[in-house]
């Protein structure tokens, strides 16, 4: 995958945000991606940026970059479920 380049500003306007995350969920990780987030954020500490918070920007990040692909690939499998049922005949008609 080719990596996209943008500038130290652009990366901080866009994932170092501080965001209050009051309705969480539990989400697992490797502990290796894990321990790459908490340097990440590190990093960034004077932005008030958590390890939580990167994470969940990277990730709103991603699903607004591929969104139309993700719709699209939900629309296909959603219509692959639905057909897969048949309606039963009616052989007395």
């Amino acid at each position: 995958m080719k990596t996209k380049q943008i500038s130290r500003e652009k990366y901080i306007e866009t994932f170092c945000r501080d965001i209050r995350i009051r309705d969480r969920q539990v989400l697992y990780v490797s502990t290796e991606t894990h321990a790459k987030m908490k340097i990440i954020a590190h990093l960034f500490r004077d932005q008030h940026v958590t390890t939580a918070s990167l994470i969940d920007t990277i990730l709103r990040h991603h699903i607004e970059t591929y969104r139309p692909l993700l719709e699209e690939l939900r629309e296909e499998q959603y219509i692959e479920f639905i057909g897969g049922f048949k309606p039963e005949s009616n052989d007395d008609e």
